[in-house]
């Protein structure tokens, strides 16, 4: 049975993620992964030669060398054992995964805030701060996006949950409410 990216980057991440904090080295652990996401998207054919048969074993051993060459031991075991089990392809969805190991740890979260107009450092700061308190989590990680038909307010989505303040939703409800009675 062939397992899908998905199981794959959750096993190996989360082998991962106890090899590093045994080692205490989760940060480092991170930022190579990080690297070699950045690495392998910057060099799409790297995936594509490592899982091409056409490409003899002793040229895809050269990559993977290459790419271990100065990665942390963890990684670099992992990039060595991914590739010995055919599951090269996953390396950015273990590094996904792992990160979100790290985040779970640390209590960080990430949100997508929707706004209808740019929001100030200070907006943001103080949402983040006001958002981790209402979930309970050490930092929030805030990415914007500007969407002008929500007319003010925000939409918050994080963790599977959305907080929706706009305007244009409150309008709407409004309009509903108008029109049951």
């Amino acid at each position: 049975m062939k397992l899908d990216q998905q199981t794959i980057a959750k096993r190996y991440s989360r082998a991962l993620f106890e090899l590093a904090i045994e080692n205490q080295q989760t940060d480092e652990v991170m930022t190579d992964l990080k690297s070699l996401v950045i690495i392998l998207k910057n060099n799409p054919d790297f995936i594509t030669a490592i899982d091409s048969p056409n490409l003899p074993q002793v040229a895809k051993q050269q990559i993977i060398v290459a790419l271990k060459q100065d990665a942390h031991k963890l990684v670099a075991n992992l990039i060595q054992m991914v590739f010995d089990y055919n599951h090269f392809a996953a390396l950015p969805a273990i590094s996904v995964a792992f990160e979100t190991l790290v985040n779970e740890q640390k209590q960080i979260i990430a949100a997508n805030v929707v706004s209808a107009v740019e929001l100030t450092v200070e907006q943001k700061q103080r949402l983040a701060t006001e958002y981790a308190k209402r979930v309970g989590a050490k930092q929030v990680v805030i990415n914007t996006t500007i969407d002008s038909s929500i007319i003010g307010g925000v939409i918050i989505e994080s963790a599977g949950r959305i907080i929706d303040g706009s305007v244009a939703t409150k309008i709407a409800k409004l309009k509903r409410m108008l029109v049951v009675k």
